[in-house]
């Protein structure tokens, strides 16, 4: 390629760029490279189109993020406006859930060891440590008809062993047959003094079969002794039906504190420590034993104090 079309070349570009070839020439005298010239204005030009379009995609964004929050507001407008459908909705189900409990889908929240049926209320709980007393079971069969022994176990009771009258059952649930004993009134026992009651009858059936079976002089000599020997156990399905109803109570109850070493079982042969565990060193979670007993002597359906079977006198009823 001849010099003289290289440089009608360079002046047509120089002409596109809208550069004098005077200056041009003035350039290359002065030792300038136009090539460098062209090449800065290029990237300037670049670098101003770079700029426009950051500036239009910031632009863009913007634009987009605040269509987004119009959006967003218009969408909460309309859902704000049907708040009152789902307040009402909520309440509903709050409604229809307490009417469940009412009507005996509530037990799981019943309080543990309470009833289902709404009759009895919260009672505070404390933290019991168990400790022996024979007052309440005596080593001697013979001494558990003493005084001391009975009145124990009637002090520990209610008044009415746990009979309450509901003055109006339309306000419970879940309420089983009414004892038959009161044919016009709605009376029930619980179960705490049930369980009382069954384990006082089991005692008593066990010093009486020790009694019986027992061959000590001294025993058997004293008049306490022909009085408890000459009958048989009393009513021995009643001992029967206690073992079994003491056994779901237990399983019900499930106390699962934790008990360390015997403390007062005797030792074996050459002093030999049995092992076994008597549970006196435990602490157990309780109800308030006394908040209970008098929340059940205030519903008694009579006042009489009695443990025995034998003892109830339907007269004394309130």
């Amino acid at each position: 390629m001849s010099m003289k079309t290289k440089t009608h070349k360079d002046r047509r570009y120089n002409v596109l760029r809208n550069i004098d070839p005077k200056d041009e020439e003035a350039a290359v005298a002065a030792g300038d490279s136009i090539d460098s010239q062209s090449s800065t204005e290029v990237e300037d030009i670049e670098e101003d189109a770079g700029k426009e379009k950051r500036g239009l995609r910031r632009w863009r964004d913007e634009g987009a993020k605040q269509e987004r929050r119009k959006r967003r507001k218009s969408i909460w407008k309309r859902v704000n406006g049907w708040r009152w459908v789902f307040d009402t909705a909520l309440l509903l189900v709050i409604v229809g859930l307490l009417l469940e409990r009412r009507e005996g889908g509530g037990v799981k929240w019943v309080e543990l060891g309470s009833d289902v049926t709404g009759f009895a209320p919260t009672f505070s709980q404390q933290v019991v440590s168990f400790t022996p007393n024979d007052t309440f079971s005596p080593e001697e069969p013979l001494d558990w008809w003493s005084d001391r022994t009975q009145q124990a176990w009637l002090d520990i009771v209610p008044e009415g062993l746990g009979y309450v009258l509901i003055q109006d059952p339309s306000k419970h649930t879940n309420l089983p047959t009414p004892i038959h004993d009161y044919p016009n009134q709605t009376v029930y026992t619980t179960s705490m003094t049930h369980q009382l009651h069954c384990l006082y009858t089991v005692i008593e059936a066990y010093n009486t079969l020790q009694l019986i079976s027992s061959t000590t002089p001294a025993s058997t000599s004293s008049s306490t002794y022909t009085h408890h020997t000459t009958n048989e156990i009393k009513m021995p399905w009643h001992v029967t039906h206690c073992f079994e109803y003491l056994r779901q109570s237990i399983m019900c109850s499930a106390d699962v504190a934790l008990e360390g070493a015997a403390t007062t079982f005797p030792l074996g042969k050459g002093g030999v420590d049995l092992g076994g565990s008597d549970g006196w060193d435990a602490k157990h979670v309780c109800r308030d034993y006394g908040e209970v007993k008098g929340y059940l002597e205030k519903e008694a359906v009579w006042r009489k104090k009695w443990i025995k079977s034998e003892d109830v006198e339907v007269e004394e009823r309130r």
